[in-house]
């Protein structure tokens, strides 16, 4: 079986991910990741100065990750000047599930990845939309700026 392996480095701006997804006929995220993990692999690529993302004092950061097929292999990686908290959302509504049922999985780290920083890696079980959640660890700590980057491995 052919793994595709997709790298999603989320230092980069929105403009190059709607132009990647421009570039494969303006077909839906689900037809092109289908069609990424089909035919070869896929990268999306950018200057890290591009993609860096400020917690305030009292809020968290929100990103929208992206549709993914079940049984990908997804792994987050940070780095930052702060302590962050970091957590997966894989959601599955309504007609996308086989059965008509919604359902949600939900992965969170604090400092596996060393150095306070985060790190995620887990398999999806189902088909679904993946949003990560940027926090940082406590009200009293200052809040501070963070990379991140997505590597997702289909086949």
């Amino acid at each position: 079986m052919t793994a595709a392996r997709i790298c999603v480095t989320a230092c980069l701006a929105a403009l190059p991910v709607m132009s990647y997804a421009q570039a494969q006929g303006a077909k839906s995220p689900k037809e092109s990741a289908t069609r990424a993990a089909i035919t070869e692999p896929a990268a999306i690529s950018g200057l890290a100065s591009s993609g860096r993302n400020c917690v305030g004092p009292a809020g968290s950061i929100v990103h929208a990750i992206g549709w993914v097929p079940s049984n990908s292999r997804v792994a987050l990686t940070f780095s930052s000047d702060f302590d962050p908290v970091a957590s997966v959302t894989n959601t599955q509504l309504g007609v996308e599930a086989p059965d008509g049922l919604s359902r949600t999985a939900y992965w969170s780290d604090d400092d596996s990845g060393g150095n306070l920083e985060p790190r995620l890696n887990f398999t999806t079980t189902f088909a679904g939309s993946l949003v990560l959640h940027v926090s940082k660890f406590s009200a009293d700590r200052s809040a501070g700026c963070y990379f991140y980057k997505v590597e997702i491995t289909t086949g």
